[in-house]
């Protein structure tokens, strides 16, 4: 049940992050995430030092995973969102954040509950089509099919095969393929 509220946070969080990069300019979303990562970054520090805030910390016991540091996930996303923001152009940043919205979460809710065959780092076929299908599926509404298609594949296996934390590898690797792509 923990793992389902922390998955719901990370696709409602994600798109809500994607959409703002997508509707404001550039001038606003670079400045307002580089201080929500030095907020977040102050706080995750006083919390490691034992630090607790009314609200904040009991939402961070509940959505992060035993034994990691916390907002450690969130810390990440908007560290890669930044990297986007300032490498690529905002719809392409856009769209690399929605498909790590999208695809890490349902991918981790389908493994979950209907993985079964392993196939990579205790990763399922299961999660794996299940995220990147539905996130192709979402991305038809932005993109043209072949290149929904294979966002959605490149996001899936950078999930899948990531040596690091996804929500560093997702975003760039996407808009790296959209702008190859032109």
């Amino acid at each position: 049940m923990r793992e389902t509220w922390r998955q719901a946070v990370h696709l409602l969080v994600g798109c809500a992050i994607a959409l703002s990069v997508a509707v404001y300019p550039r001038e606003w979303t670079l400045p307002f995430y580089a201080a929500v990562l030095l907020v977040g970054s102050v706080m995750t520090d006083a919390v490691e030092r034992g630090r607790r805030f009314p609200g904040i910390t009991p939402l961070l016991d509940l959505l992060e995973r035993d034994g990691s540091a916390p907002g450690r996930g969130a810390y990440l996303f908007i560290v890669a969102t930044l990297a986007c923001l300032v490498l690529f152009d905002p719809f392409r940043t856009a769209i690399g954040l929605l498909v790590l919205a999208l695809l890490d979460s349902l991918a981790t809710l389908a493994g979950r509950r209907f993985g079964r065959h392993r196939i990579y780092n205790n990763k399922s076929l299961e999660g794996f089509l299940a995220g990147t299908l539905v996130t192709a599926g979402a991305l038809l509404f932005l993109l043209p099919p072949g290149t929904a298609l294979l966002v959605a594949g490149v996001g899936g296996l950078l999930e899948l095969v990531s040596p690091v934390d996804d929500n560093l590898m997702i975003p760039p690797g996407v808009c790296l393929v959209l702008a190859i792509l032109g």
